[in-house]
């Protein structure tokens, strides 16, 4: 496995249900570059993976009659969504440190406080 940071290409479309992380910039369009290594990718990876499941996981509870549990899968959503912009703030670009600044994501989640640095 290579621990060297490389250039990555990720896409939040539909907040987490359509996300996209690559490593050739292509064609195509992309919010955010990251210089990350496979490990932060591949936790990157999961995290997006659990939006989607939580996702489903809200939609499941929002038509049932459990009364507490939307708000557990809303809180876990969060979080991973949370953890997600950490990632990205952490390992991003300057132009992608200073966009999520403008957009008021480093102030809303607290991304850059030194104990949630994970790495």
């Amino acid at each position: 496995m290579d621990l060297e940071k490389q250039h990555y290409y990720v896409t939040l479309q539909s907040g987490t249900t359509v996300a996209e992380i690559r490593n050739v910039k292509g064609s195509s369009t992309y919010d955010y570059e990251i210089e990350a290594t496979e490990v932060e990718v591949g936790v990157l990876r999961d995290l997006f993976n659990n939006c989607i499941h939580g996702d489903f996981m809200m939609w499941m509870h929002g038509h049932t009659l459990w009364s507490d549990m939307p708000d557990r899968d809303n809180d876990e959503y969060d979080d991973n969504l949370r953890a997600i912009y950490q990632i990205i703030y952490q390992n991003g670009t300057p132009k992608t440190r200073n966009d999520l600044e403008e957009m008021g994501i480093v102030k809303l989640f607290g991304l850059d406080r030194e104990e949630l640095k994970p790495f």
